[in-house]
């Protein structure tokens, strides 16, 4: 009797499982998705919309939710809600401490870059935010070298933000040889 019961709880283990690798996959696929749509806009208008931003942060929630549910999950689900909550609070204190150096619409992409890294650890989180600023201010530096002034240089941030997302991910797959992301 229990070697009959073995098997199929042994085929619905392995769905559950491939069923929260797939929302996960799900999620990373919006994200690229419309992290190259933001990538873009940000660097020819200087701008981030709010509806994409507002559509990436949702998606990726109800996804991760999702997983969170399928896979049994739930501290995965409270770290990167906690992460949106921290990488906002980060962004938004640098925004207001800096007068004019992030724009709010960065502020507003801190919540979704905060949700994909806190999915993925503590760890990631910290990288992330902090190889977005590397990113960002090695690019800076290059531009205002080129360009010769540094004085009202503006540069985009969101696209540094969303690469270090991205290679964060990469990093963090590559560690624990994970494909799920």
């Amino acid at each position: 009797m229990i070697l009959a019961l073995q098997e199929p709880i042994t085929a619905a283990t392995i769905s559950t499982s491939t069923a929260g690798a797939l929302l996960e996959c799900l999620a990373w696929a919006v994200f690229v998705g419309l992290g190259i749509a933001l990538a873009v806009i940000d660097a020819r208008t200087r701008r981030l919309p709010n509806r994409l931003v507002a559509l990436l942060t949702a998606v990726g929630a109800l996804f991760f939710t999702s997983a969170a549910i399928v896979e049994q999950n739930l501290p995965a689900l409270w770290r990167a809600l906690a992460g949106l909550a921290i990488s906002f609070g980060v962004y938004l204190v640098i925004s207001l401490a800096a007068r004019g150096g992030l724009g709010a619409g960065d502020v507003k992409l801190a919540a979704p870059v905060g949700l994909y890294l806190g999915w993925l650890g503590w760890e990631a989180l910290a990288a992330g935010i902090v190889l977005a600023f590397v990113i960002g201010g090695v690019a800076g530096l290059a531009l205002a070298a080129r360009k010769r002034r540094i004085r009202g240089l503006t540069v985009p941030f969101g696209p540094f933000m969303l690469a270090a997302v991205v290679v964060t991910a990469g990093l963090v797959a590559s560690s624990t040889n994970e494909i799920s992301i």
